[in-house]
């Protein structure tokens, strides 16, 4: 049976429409960086330690801003105390918030824009099996639901499908979709970047991911998302699929492959 190819493209409400955005920014946090110091304007210290976490940006020894420590793109999953907060004013004449934030263990501290800092601790890299196997059976329930057979999961689709996703966040908006090798009906992929009055964080962990995916795809959560994901994940013709999901801080990429093989 040749297959047909059909592409369901969503994109949850809450998400950034360019793809290219989900690139963590680095561009305001580059701009600090000047060789001549800056002057320290206002320093407002925390009567207690506020717990936050990092979003990218630089970490600078002081707040003079005279040297790089660290690009905090390798800290997103990192617990940081902020223990006071700095006005600056950089030799442009122009006034920069700063955050003095010092790790858990206290081996990573310095100044970051507060830019890249917001408040509470993240969750840490979600378990993409948990991901897979909340989300296998919360459309299997669906289906169920529905007299449909349940979709089996394959190791092959799941290879090529984090793949997939894998390049969704490294290529941002010069991703293509390449699913040579295994056979497919289709696919899906969706693209989620939390704002920060809700932040990805508040799901803990992976079963919770996969299970809000598909809530969302079946219009239960999300009422504005692209419905064409719906009967496609519910079609009757459908038998296997495969999952990728890939994090990146408050973003998250998804791709799922089906087979009617």
């Amino acid at each position: 049976m040749k297959a047909s190819k059909l592409i369901v493209s969503t994109m949850t409400v809450l998400s950034i429409a360019t793809m290219g955005a989900a690139t963590l920014p680095t561009g305001a946090a580059t701009a600090l960086a000047k060789t001549k110091a800056a002057k320290v304007v206002k320093t407002t210290k925390y009567k207690s330690k506020h717990k936050v976490h990092v979003r990218g940006g630089w970490m600078y020894s002081s707040a003079k801003l005279t040297h790089k420590k660290h690009h905090m793109t390798k800290y997103l999953y990192t617990k940081f105390y902020a223990t006071k907060k700095v006005q600056v004013r950089k030799s442009n004449g122009k006034t920069v918030t700063l955050k003095y934030i010092k790790s858990k263990n206290g081996k990573v501290k310095g100044y970051v824009a507060s830019t890249y800092v917001w408040n509470q601790w993240g969750y840490g890299k979600y378990s993409v099996k948990a991901y897979r196997k909340s989300a296998l059976a919360a459309v299997n329930k669906d289906r169920r639901a529905n007299g449909l057979k349940p979709l089996k999961e394959t190791a092959k689709l799941d290879k090529v499908a984090q793949k997939n996703s894998d390049q969704m966040l490294k290529k941002g908006k010069k991703f293509k979709l390449n699913v040579k090798g295994v056979t497919h009906a289709g696919w899906v992929t969706d693209a989620y970047i939390a704002p920060k009055n809700n932040p990805i964080v508040h799901y803990q962990n992976g079963k919770q991911w996969g299970h809000g995916m598909i809530d969302a795809f079946m219009g239960r959560t999300n009422l504005n998302i692209n419905y064409g994901a719906k009967p496609y994940l519910l079609s009757k013709n459908h038998t296997q699929i495969g999952f990728g999901g890939t994090q990146h801080g408050e973003a998250i990429y998804e791709v799922l492959l089906l087979s009617h093989k």
